[in-house]
Formats: structure tokens, sequence, C-alpha cells
């Protein structure tokens, strides 16, 4: 009976060991951080404006450790712009930042160019969320017009652009394919 309890007690033991050995190895296992095609939507401010933002983005490379991520779209709201950000980052969770741009579609038309930074986290596997602020230098063709009366016999002055440096503030969602 003795021989039964210490084999029983060593079958036993040894079943444990796997068992932890398996645990610790699946704790080690490194998560899958890998960049890979997104979906981004979310709200935020254009200096005061409210705008909604909907992007794709899907890495093309990697540059000294970064992955390298273009990421397009469109931000609508007073002003509707096509926006385009060349995000770097180590991992598709965690901080990331680059050089943006963007054209502004509505109106005369203008442009946009600076820089944006984030930090994003998954919520699960495939949904995420995103935080991300910006400085962007902002010029919008004809917005500024004179309200002056003009004398008779002159023509009106043409409207002036809008030129402003324009913080953003954005919060979002993320879908990874």
């Amino acid at each position: 009976m003795r021989t039964l309890k210490t084999s029983s007690l060593k079958a036993t033991l040894a079943t444990l060991l796997v068992l932890t050995g398996s645990l610790a190895a699946a704790q080690t296992t490194p998560t899958d951080t890998r960049e890979r095609p997104a979906v981004w939507t979310g709200l935020g401010l254009e200096t005061i404006v409210p705008v909604v933002q909907l992007s794709v983005s899907a890495p093309v490379g990697q540059a000294g450790g970064l992955t390298v991520m273009p990421r397009v779209g469109v931000d609508a709201g007073v002003i509707t712009i096509l926006s385009a950000d060349l995000l770097l980052s180590r991992a598709d969770t965690g901080w990331y930042g680059g050089p943006s741009a963007g054209l502004i579609v509505t109106g005369d038309g203008g442009w946009r160019a600076g820089a944006v930074a984030g930090y994003r986290a998954r919520t699960r596997t495939n949904l995420g969320l995103f935080v991300e602020g910006g400085v962007r230098y902002t010029v919008v063709r004809g917005l500024l017009t004179s309200h002056e009366p003009v004398p008779a016999g002159q023509s009106a002055r043409p409207a002036e652009d809008l030129a402003l440096p324009s913080p953003t503030l954005r919060l979002g969602l993320t879908y990874r394919f």
C-alpha cells in the first residue's frame, strides 16, 4: 500500500510539474503586436470646430525598428478635409506619431500640414481605442471677406485666406483586420 501511495504521489507531482511548465510557457508567450490594417473612427476638435474622423491605415514597412503606417481618411465638420498621416509606431498598441497633411475640399479649398501623436490600446483582439493630439498649420482659402461697403464704380475686395495654427484633440475606436 505504501508503494501505491508513493507512486500515486510521484504521478501527481509529475502531472503538476508538467501543468506548471505549460502554464508558465503560456504566460511568457509574447502577445502578437504586429501592426495590421485598421479602420479608425472618432470625434474630436480641430481648433474649436468639432470633426468626425473616418480613416484607414496599413503597415508598409519598417524603418529603424519602427513600423511605417500611412493613414488616409476624411475629417468632416464645418469643412471637409482629405487627410493623410504617416504614422510611426513600435507595435499596434502604445504610442505612435508622425507628420500629417490634408487638403480642404469644401468652399475655395485650402490645406493643412503638421504632426500628430497619440496612444492606442486594445479592448479586444480586433477592437481598440485611441486618443490623439496634434498641431497643424491650416490655410482656408477665400474665407475672410470685408463687410465694408464698396464705393460706386469700384469692385469688391477679394476674399482673403484664413491661416492659423490648428491644435487638435481626438478620441475614437480602431478595428484591426
